[in-house]
């Protein structure tokens, strides 16, 4: 995978790394007082409405494109390649993704590939080699642990707020991609 991105990167091309992330209703818990020896009582509604951020972070320039949807299906993916596609719509594209099942449909394959877009996928059950997961983590320990926003859109304009916010840099540093260690994907 690696070569096949320094390939990208040396034809003039752009290498991007997707993924999805979930904001819920209910905001996760980091930290809560309780008496010494005695369980936290959480009481919740039952239903736990969500928000999913498709972010794709572009390794060499810190460029973060997030598109909110209300979930993680072929058609919320397409939106992402869509929005992608019309950046620079002449520069070839590799976008490497995680093995979600909603990226893998033929509508998805083919959208990228009218839109010279290239996917390449990461192995299943590894979150360990998607950056984006630490920004993403981030993301929900400022913006959302501990925290109850009146609506659920709210919430979403905090974090795409919080997201725009950072400088490209700065993506690039907190996903790993700045340190003189970084060495993704090595074999």
């Amino acid at each position: 995978m690696s070569a096949h991105a320094e390939a990208m990167l040396a034809a003039g091309g752009e290498v991007w790394m997707a993924d999805e992330t979930a904001l819920r209703e209910f905001p996760p818990r980091r930290a809560a007082w309780s008496q010494a020896g005695q369980p936290t009582n959480v009481i919740i509604s039952g239903r736990n409405a969500r928000h999913t951020l498709l972010g794709a972070l572009n390794i060499s320039s810190g460029e973060l494109v997030v598109v909110p949807r209300p979930r993680s299906r072929t058609d919320d993916v397409l939106a992402l390649i869509d929005t992608l596609a019309a950046i620079r719509p002449h520069v070839p594209k590799l976008l490497v993704w995680d093995n979600a099942p909603p990226h893998h449909p033929h509508r998805v394959r083919d959208v990228a590939q009218d839109a010279s877009i290239t996917l390449a996928f990461l192995p299943f059950r590894s979150p360990e080699l998607m950056p984006l997961e630490d920004l993403w983590r981030q993301l929900k320990a400022a913006v959302a642990a501990n925290r109850c926003y009146a609506s659920l859109a709210e919430l979403t304009q905090r974090a795409l707020t919080w997201l725009a916010a950072m400088t490209p840099t700065d993506r690039l540093c907190r996903c790993g991609f700045a340190s003189a260690k970084f060495d993704w994907l090595p074999t």
